[in-house]
């Protein structure tokens, strides 16, 4: 019995995360910190912290090279919400592809 409440589980939470919509922006990099990537958006004035990037996007570029602040991406990723001890809802966020669109000067 308790390896079919496994079983469900597992297929739920495997269920959930092929099924999670995709949302691609155009931001500008401002660096990782911390194994947290940010970037900033001038059209809606918002920081975007990404905790995960998948290996196919992470290997496209070095994001850890200071070069590319400021540089200018197409960002794909998905969204993921959990809940704290305290049951408040939080957001995390996985690059999952990324696509340099404009160079810093």
């Amino acid at each position: 019995m308790k390896t079919l409440a496994i079983s469900i589980l597992l297929l739920v939470t495997s269920f959930l995360k092929t099924n999670q919509e995709a949302t691609t922006i155009t931001v500008t990099y401002e660096g990782v910190d911390d194994g947290i990537y940010y970037f900033s958006s001038e059209e809606d004035f918002n920081t975007y912290a990404f905790k995960n990037i998948e290996e196919r996007a992470g290997a496209k570029y070095n994001m850890a090279d200071r070069k590319l602040i400021g540089t200018d991406f197409e960002v794909t990723y998905t969204s993921e919400e959990f809940q704290d001890e305290e049951n408040e809802a939080y957001e995390v966020l996985t690059i999952t592809d990324l696509k340099l669109i404009k160079k810093n000067k």
